[in-house]
């Protein structure tokens, strides 16, 4: 059966816990896959490889369950058929700045009569999935996140959580101080006030809110604010982390010197 776990998550008022990939490494995918998280991130916007780089990781995604979330590099409709055919089933569409782009981005991820994507689908094949099987389901199937990070996406936020088809409305943290006045200071007040404000304002419309943290601490304070889609850092931002833990602890150990005895 052809479902979206991020959607039938949503759907049911619980939340999307996902992990983000820093490089095009199936081997970093699956392992990341297998720890269980819901969505798994492929960012195409701010990294220097395409859809073909990543090319067997959505479908290593669907073999474990867990939703392939591809971000395209804009609100371009072969983009968004590229990474859908390719596997993804979500999709997410950046500096979507008014109700108008969203429409836009639902249209170019929902095949007819929902939508305008051209069928045939590459990853039904490497899962011996068939047309009659997946066609009929992928309008269902398929997650649309849109990303909020410009002045005019400041203003609209309503509008577009109000589009048909959206299904995620998501805050760039970063885009969005450079939005307010503030670039880089993610911490700036009235960054942190927005990003407070947001997920009932996305919520009124019925629709869930999505951001980008790193670490439990931070996830878990914007899942008290109510974010639903949360992605929550890496499996190397995680390892890293706690390699340096312990790498501190152990120079910590070295400078105190050797225990006898």
């Amino acid at each position: 059966m052809i479902e979206s776990k991020v959607k039938k998550l949503l759907s049911a008022g619980a939340v999307a816990w996902g992990a983000s990939l820093p490089d095009a490494s199936d081997l970093i995918a699956k392992l990341t896959v297998n720890v269980g998280v819901d969505f798994l991130w492929l960012d195409l916007e701010h990294r220097s490889f395409e859809i073909e780089a990543v090319k067997w990781i959505p479908i290593i995604c669907r073999m474990r369950g867990c939703t392939p979330l591809v971000r395209v590099a804009g609100l371009d409709s072969q983009l968004i058929k590229k990474a859908l055919d390719a596997g993804a089933s979500a999709v997410m569409v950046p500096q979507v700045d008014n109700a108008d782009k969203a429409r836009r981005a639902v249209e170019y991820a929902k095949y007819p009569p929902q939508g305008t994507r051209g069928c045939s689908p590459l990853w039904t094949t490497f899962m011996d999935v068939s047309y009659d099987e997946y066609l009929p389901a992928a309008n269902d199937e398929t997650c649309v996140v849109v990303q909020v990070e410009s002045p005019e996406a400041i203003r609209c936020v309503e509008e577009i959580a109000a589009v048909d088809g959206v299904d995620v409305v998501f805050a760039g943290p970063l885009d969005l101080s450079a939005a307010l006045g503030h670039i880089g200071r993610t911490d700036h007040p009235a960054v942190q006030q927005f990003l407070a404000d947001f997920p009932a304002r996305v919520a009124g419309c019925g629709k869930a809110s999505g951001i980008t943290v790193v670490g439990f601490d931070s996830a878990a304070h914007r899942y008290a604010q109510g974010y639903r889609f949360i992605s929550f850092g890496s499996l190397i931002t995680h390892g890293m982390a706690g390699l340096a833990a312990d790498l501190a602890r152990l120079r910590a150990l070295e400078a105190a010197g050797p225990t006898r005895g």
